[in-house]
């Protein structure tokens, strides 16, 4: 496929208001789309409500420590060899940063972005809630064996009602829901309304979860990658703290890692946080989190969430791919020589962390394919490169 090449939104005059012309003109109608999607992922809030998270007071200073990038020679995942420059163009990053042993070796920013950007995370979101989940299950504020229906009346009616909470965190669940993007008609379309569009949205993720009623396997026997997970966990963890979502976010994740610079959640139509989707953070404060989780005092919740999950049920959902992965409290781990917790998101969005190793990436995009199939073989490049020429 023959892809647009990468382009700085402010030289292309792409932007909001009636005096953009209509061709570069960014709506709520049209901000998820190439080409204004190189605008919108870094100006959300000015096209969807939000709601802000408290800052540290003390945010982690972060170090630098450039090193030449001259060194990564990167596979595309296509037999060719890409240098960094190239890569950065090829996956159409808006910003990177490489963190080793507590040092940020590349800082980088494109298409208008800045360190001081909040930009949008997607799915990177669940992997915030699920951390959220996992510290208060570890902490028994949360029995992970309680079941949907029975923390949320109101999912009763649905398919979500008989799985747990531990069931929903590793996506075995066993709810019937399409998320294909590529195909206009799946059901993640329809669902998306509930997020973005108030006219067909009404009510928000709370009117439109009790409506997916239909199973394609009983809970814990089936893995399947599915976004409104993500929501009903959000919606059991507000039921079972009585607490909002961004206080929660805040308390047991931002502001434990010291993150000081504006971050929000976006909001349904229905007023209340997205839990699948619509984080907004700059790339420093996802190098904070990276840096807390690394520390030795959140070694236990990363040893739980590297034991992973069911990896044959993961095998059997991703196939041809090796038995070597798995997906745990809403992150995707690496089981291969070196573990890795990996939190992705649509259109290029990515944060790696290899814990043994002090190693990880931050990386947001705005890749004209919803779907990572284009950027995951290039990130995998990238994160070979590295192993090889950074000392373990």
């Amino acid at each position: 496929m023959t892809l647009p090449p990468p382009f700085d939104w402010r030289a292309a005059g792409i932007g909001p208001g009636p005096d953009v012309p209509a061709d570069r003109r960014v709506t709520r109608d049209n901000w998820r789309t190439w080409p204004f999607t190189r605008w919108a992922f870094q100006h959300a809030r000015e096209l969807v409500p939000s709601r802000a998270l408290p800052r540290a007071e003390r945010p982690v200073p972060l170090i630098a420590r450039p090193i030449d990038t001259a060194a990564l020679a990167i596979d595309d995942g296509e037999g060719r060899q890409l240098d960094f420059d190239g890569f950065l163009a090829r996956s159409y990053a808006d910003a990177l940063i490489i963190l080793h042993r507590g040092e940020m070796l590349v800082e980088h920013y494109a298409n208008g972005m800045t360190p001081a950007t909040p930009h949008m995370a997607f799915s990177i979101t669940k992997s915030l809630v699920g951390l959220v989940a996992e510290r208060l299950i570890a902490a028994g504020t949360l029995d992970p064996d309680l079941r949907a229906g029975d923390v949320v009346p109101e999912l009763r009616p649905s398919g979500f009602a008989g799985a747990t909470l531990r069931q929903l965190l590793d996506m075995t669940d066993g709810t019937a829901f399409d998320e294909d993007y590529a195909n206009p008609d799946a059901d993640v379309h329809r669902y998306s309304a509930a997020y973005w569009t108030p006219a067909a949205g009404h009510g928000g993720v709370l009117a439109a979860l009790p409506a997916l009623v239909g199973t394609d396997a009983l809970p814990g026997q089936a893995f399947r990658y599915r976004t409104p997970v993500g929501d009903v966990v959000g919606w059991m963890l507000r039921r079972a703290t009585g607490k909002a979502l961004a206080t929660l976010v805040a308390e047991q994740v931002w502001l434990p890692a010291g993150c000081g610079d504006e971050a929000y959640m976006l909001v349904d139509t229905a007023g209340m946080e997205i839990a699948g989707t619509g984080f907004n953070a700059t790339a420093r404060d996802l190098a904070r989190l990276a840096l807390w989780l690394m520390a030795p005092d959140q070694r236990a919740l990363v040893e739980r969430l590297l034991a992973g999950g069911d990896r044959a049920l993961w095998s059997a959902a991703m196939p041809p791919r090796p038995a070597t992965g798995s997906y745990r409290g809403f992150w995707w781990i690496d089981h291969g020589a070196v573990p890795a917790l990996v939190a992705n998101g649509v259109y290029g969005q990515r944060l790696w962390i290899v814990p043994n190793e002090a190693l990880a990436v931050i990386a947001f995009g705005s890749h004209p394919i919803v779907s990572n199939r284009f950027t995951e073989p290039l990130y995998d490049g990238l994160f070979a490169s590295l192993r090889a020429i950074l000392p373990g």
